[in-house]
């Protein structure tokens, strides 16, 4: 699914799991692996969740609320995907905001 922008954290559970995350609407994002290859797991004040494979432990996607504006918007939810994990993806197209998640909440 192409993406124009990728957030990449600085801090946090996130970053140190290396995943480049592309945001979608729930409507853009299909799982296509059976929901048995997929675990979750929900940190803090639960309101993102974490997917990631139950064979090898890539992150895989999140659902998020919106965080656009700094606080949670749960009547706009996100999906975000581990963009790291396309097939023929070339980080030099699409441009890269750095979110400093250590400090920003």
């Amino acid at each position: 699914m192409p993406c124009s922008r990728k957030a990449a954290f600085a801090g946090g559970v996130r970053s140190k799991r290396g995943s480049l995350w592309a945001y979608y609407t729930p409507s853009q994002f299909r799982l296509t692996s059976p929901p048995e290859n997929v675990s979750f797991y929900l940190w803090g004040s639960k309101t993102i969740k974490h997917g990631f494979c139950a064979t090898c432990g890539c992150g895989t996607f999140t659902e998020t609320p919106d965080w656009s504006t700094g606080e949670p918007n749960f009547d706009n939810p996100k999906i975000s995907v581990n963009s790291r994990l396309f097939d023929d993806f070339d980080l030099d197209t699409v441009e890269v905001v750095v979110i400093d998640g250590k400090n920003l909440w």
